[in-house]
This record gives structure tokens, sequence and C-alpha cells, in this order.
């Protein structure tokens, strides 16, 4: 399988600016530039979006510090997309996010949790588990052997042995490649001390070198699908559009909530004055801020990619991979909109000739 990805147009070039008040305005002309020629193509097969699990998250990092609350953690659902679509005449399979949480609760940070608030209330209470990515896939009618690439926004609380074999482990996908942008590759090998907690110890130990793919920016994998370069949550953070024909997709982890990107609509009790008195347009998800400025510009890369929702036009059509979501162990903290979750067409199992591709 040899991959003919290609790079989005216009964007590369505004990345060169070096100044980032000027960056951010050619980035914000470009993302419309590369929107166009990218709905152009056409749309993706098919596009389905999967419930893994609600997990806790600091109410500080989920809006910097904007929300006024005392509640000490919001509650988030980690959600996979499910890709098919044409790559130069060939039918695939992309699994965006597809977290193996089971491991992933091994990273310091919500190790420390269980150790604060114990086992029931951690994994009974403050989670909830909707499915497994090996339950989900079964759903859909996919075997392991039909999917092509995984790809993650970033790799916070990600194991990948067991999807892609490592220290000893078999692979649960036999032909998946990882797509992953060189700088996160880069990070999660030589973890600095304010990262390390984010990350799973070993996550990505024996990984094969074959079954990674080392990618350079934005990212147009084929017919309606694109890996968009969104650096600033990590250095190599990434998000995912997709076009169905009607409107385009982008799923993202900068923010917690669609309203970050419009928090002048959001009705979370500080948020909209928060973002008033600093004149911010968006509001990051903040929980590393290896570079805060590159994360504004990249959600406003992201913001004018999804461009308006049809659901709700004062809203964009982004939606967090981990998703704000209400609950009763943080009032008030719950969503001003929650789009319907993305979907399009009816995921196919692969013909048996396309595995020889």
């Amino acid at each position: 399988m040899t991959a003919l990805f290609r790079p989005l147009p216009f964007l590369p070039e505004a990345r060169t600016e070096q100044a980032a008040g000027r960056r951010l305005r050619k980035l914000r002309r470009a993302a419309q530039e590369a929107r166009e020629a990218f709905t152009a193509e056409g749309p993706v097969t098919a596009l389905a979006t999967c419930d893994l699990v609600t997990f806790p998250y600091p109410t500080l990092f989920a809006f910097s510090g904007a929300a006024r609350t005392l509640a000490p953690y919001v509650m988030m659902l980690n959600r996979m997309q499910v890709v098919q679509y044409q790559e130069d005449g060939t039918e695939r399979t992309l699994l965006f996010n597809p977290s193996d949480y089971e491991r992933g609760h091994e990273a310091p940070f919500y190790k420390s949790l269980r150790e604060k608030y114990g086992d029931f209330v951690t994994t009974k209470v403050m989670t909830r588990r909707h499915g497994t990515v090996q339950e989900h896939l079964q759903a859909l009618g996919l075997r392991p052997e039909d999917v092509d690439y995984l790809a993650f926004d970033h790799l916070h609380a990600q194991d990948l042995r067991r999807w892609l074999g490592g220290d000893g482990q078999p692979a649960y996908f036999p032909r998946a490649k990882l797509l992953v942008q060189r700088a996160e590759w880069a990070s999660v090998k030589n973890l600095h001390p304010l990262e390390r907690v984010w990350y799973v110890e070993d996550g990505t130990n024996g990984v094969p070198e074959e079954r990674v793919v080392l990618l350079e920016g934005d990212t147009w994998l084929g017919r309606g699908v694109a890996l968009l370069s969104t650096p600033g949550h990590t250095l190599g953070n990434m998000s995912l559009a997709v076009a169905t024909g009607q409107e385009v997709f982008v799923v993202s982890e900068n923010a917690v909530a669609t309203e970050s990107y419009t928090p002048l609509q959001s009705l979370i009790p500080g948020v909209r004055a928060f973002a008033e008195q600093m004149g911010w347009e968006v509001v990051l998800n903040g929980n590393t801020r290896e570079s805060s400025l590159e994360q504004y510009s990249s959600m406003i890369v992201e913001k004018v990619f999804a461009g308006p929702s049809q659901v709700e036009g004062g809203f964009v059509n982004i939606h967090p991979s981990s998703l704000l979501t209400s609950a009763l162990v943080a009032p008030g903290l719950h969503p001003t909109l929650t789009l319907p979750p993305p979907g399009h067409g009816t995921i196919q199992p692969p013909s048996a000739a396309r595995h020889a591709a």
C-alpha cells in the first residue's frame, strides 16, 4: 500500500510568514482558498461517528480559565470517526481517534486521579464507557484488516501498541498505518517535563517503523478528506476535515466545545465576558502551552475551513474530538449548543480486491 498524499494548496505559503499577526491574517485568507479547492473535488464516500468514553478534564484547562464555576472538572465525550473515501481511485478506510481508552487511563494525569479519588469514583462515577473501537467496527461491519489508516489529532493518553504491535504484542490492525505529524512523533519520543503528564509511558514503544507515516503539515489524503496541521494544543496537533457535498466537518482537540469558536454566543458563565475583555475570537483548550499563538491561529484556520453550521448558522461546523457534555458533577458547564455528530452515507465493508492494493 503506497500513499499518494499531497499538500493542501495556499496554506504552506501562509505558514512561512514569520510575524505572528501577519501570519494569522494570511492563514485566514489561505484557509478559505484551500477550502474552495478541497470541496471542489467532491465528497467522501461515507463518514460515521462513534462514541467511546466520557471522562473528566480540568475546568481550568477547558476554557483557558474563562469559565466561572467551582466545579474542578468538566465531563467530555471522546469520539472516533470512521471515514471511507477514494485515494487515487482506490477505496480507503481511515479511523480518526481510535482511542484505546482502556490503556489510555495509564497516562500519569489519569493515574493520579485514581490515586486521589479511588477506582470506584474515577471508573464508575467520573467515567462512562460507551463502546470500544473493536465493538464499533464490528457494528459497522468492518474487520481489522479492512482498515488502511489510523490517525489521532495528537497522542495524549494514547497507547498504540495494541493496534499496531509493539513490545512483543501482535497488531490488532494487520494492515493499517499510522498517520502522524513528524513533530508529534518527535515529541512523544522525547517528552519535556511539561508534556509528560498527558502521555502514556512507553505507549509507542516497539511500534514498527514501517507502520508509521510521518506527515509534514497539511495533508490531503483523498477525495473529501484531509488532515489539517493545527499546532498549538501540541506541537504536532492536527485536525480532520471531511467534505460531504453539503458541508465540511472539522474535528479538533484545540477546543472542547463548538462555542469555543464563537465565544460571544456562549451561555457558559464567564466565557463571553472573558472573550470580550481579552478581545479573543476563539477560546483555547489550554492544558499544554507549547505555543498558544499557534493554537489560536490554528483555530482560526479550522473555523474558516469548516464554515457555518447548517444546523445553527451562528456557530461553526466544528466538532471537538473530546466534546463538552452535561453532567451533574459539573453544574453550569453544559454546552450552549451540541451539533449532531458528523455523518454521511453508509460505511460498507471494502471489497476483497481492495486488500491487495
